[in-house]
């Protein structure tokens, strides 16, 4: 059995080495998609990252740093029928600082003044949040997460720095297959266990990662 790398990266990390298990490939040839570390596959930028966004969301209450509390509401529309509206709301129950993209997200929440994370309309699985560019008042436009990722892996010693931007060491990407499976596991089953909960994140997360403009950067 190889070893367990030491440190190992969020989960959020490792679900970004793993993008094409859980954001579905493109051709190499679409050059304006994110290419999966240390393979030829492409993937939808905005996509993952609002898979990572979720994620670490999730992550937050899995530790018992954050709660999430849903409120529900139909919005009348003309001429005739409602839109289901939904508002997602955190509640911090553990300050204790976190590393990386799930220490900026604990700090906008304990930051924000009502805790509130977004509000989307329209119906599950398709419906696009009212703030196109924050979640939690914190700006995630693309490319903030992968800018943020790619930090905390140069910090696991699974990236480098190359001028201003990084490279992946494919020899240490290798090394977290296993940890990476886990965490694609993980995730899944947190979509099986919590699915409405899930779904409004990454509706949320999507809306915002790509901003006002729709850009995939």
């Amino acid at each position: 059995m190889d070893p367990i790398p030491d440190p190992i990266p969020s989960v959020g990390c490792l679900l970004y080495v793993a993008a094409d298990q859980v954001v579905a490939s493109r051709p190499s040839v679409l050059l304006y998609m994110t290419r999966v570390p240390c393979k030829r596959v492409r993937v939808d930028p905005i996509h993952l990252s609002a898979v990572v966004l979720a994620a670490t969301f999730l992550s937050l209450q899995e530790s018992g740093h954050l709660s999430f509390r849903i409120h529900e509401e139909s919005l009348r529309i003309i001429p005739a029928g409602v839109m289901p509206s939904m508002t997602l709301y955190a509640e911090v129950l553990d300050t204790t600082s976190r590393p990386g993209l799930a220490g900026a997200l604990l700090s906008a929440a304990i930051n924000s003044p009502d805790g509130w994370v977004g509000t989307a309309d329209g119906e599950p699985g398709y419906m696009f949040g009212r703030d196109e560019s924050h979640v939690l008042g914190l700006l995630v436009k693309h490319p903030y997460v992968e800018k943020e990722v790619q930090r905390e892996l140069v910090q696991a010693g699974a990236y480098t720095p190359s001028g201003r931007a990084f490279r992946p060491d494919c020899a240490r990407i290798a090394s977290l297959a296993g940890v990476c499976a886990d965490a694609v596991r993980w995730w899944k089953q947190q979509q099986a266990d919590a699915p409405r909960l899930c779904m409004l994140l990454l509706d949320l997360c999507q809306t915002a990662s790509a901003g006002p403009r729709g850009g995939g950067g």
